[in-house]
């Protein structure tokens, strides 16, 4: 029984940590209820295509990206020339390239299956991209917004509340998941290797 309240224990710090890139409110509940088998990782995948798959239609497509980056653009209120917004917008079109590339589709669109083995190849690969790097950089410099180079508990929560409607609780946790130091400021190491861990969980 420990065995298996520190594996969720662990899922869902991995899962709030993640989150911070681009992942949805339900993922806590998700990963907690999820099976001593479910694979953690996969779940956070699973559950931020359905977020993504705002028409419900069982597929993603790049206008959900879109979507995205303008809450993005709206919780740090700015234009959609600001430097921070058209980094954003280049980190996503390359990653969403490579997992159209790394599904092996022809098309436009992934379905669940797809876009769950795709996300696993694309984090690992990082022959064209590190998305956790690439990604981590880009949405540090949104969620900086006084641009002092650390993240404070206020900053954080804005942007969980502002792109993902997170609660206060939930932001907390991710704060101090982030927060490796227990300085009390997130650094910009600590949020690139916060997002790293998740992604390649066993490195």
């Amino acid at each position: 029984m420990l065995v298996a309240d520190a594996c969720c224990a662990r899922a869902r710090r991995l899962a709030l940590c993640y989150l911070v890139i681009h992942r949805p409110p339900t993922i806590p509940r998700e990963i907690q209820m999820a099976s001593r088998t479910a694979d953690p990782v996969d779940v956070v995948i699973e559950a931020e295509f359905d977020k993504l798959d705002l028409d419900h239609d069982g597929q993603l497509e790049w206008s959900d990206y879109e979507t995205l980056i303008d809450r993005y653009r709206q919780t740090a209120g700015v234009g959609e020339d600001d430097r921070r917004i058209r980094e954003l917008r280049a980190f996503y079109q390359m990653h969403w390239m490579e997992l159209l590339r790394h599904a092996q589709v022809e098309g436009h669109h992934l379905s669940k299956g797809q876009f769950v083995g795709a996300t696993r190849l694309a984090s690992s690969d990082t022959s064209r991209i590190n998305v956790a790097q690439v990604g981590g950089h880009v949405i540090f410099d949104l969620v900086d917004a006084d641009g002092d180079g650390e993240i404070s508990h206020e900053e954080l929560g804005r942007y969980l509340q502002g792109v993902w409607q997170i609660d206060q609780s939930d932001a907390n946790f991710s704060f101090d998941a982030l927060d490796a130091n227990k300085d009390g400021r997130i650094s910009r190491a600590e949020f690139v290797d916060g997002i790293q861990e998740v992604l390649t969980p066993n490195r």
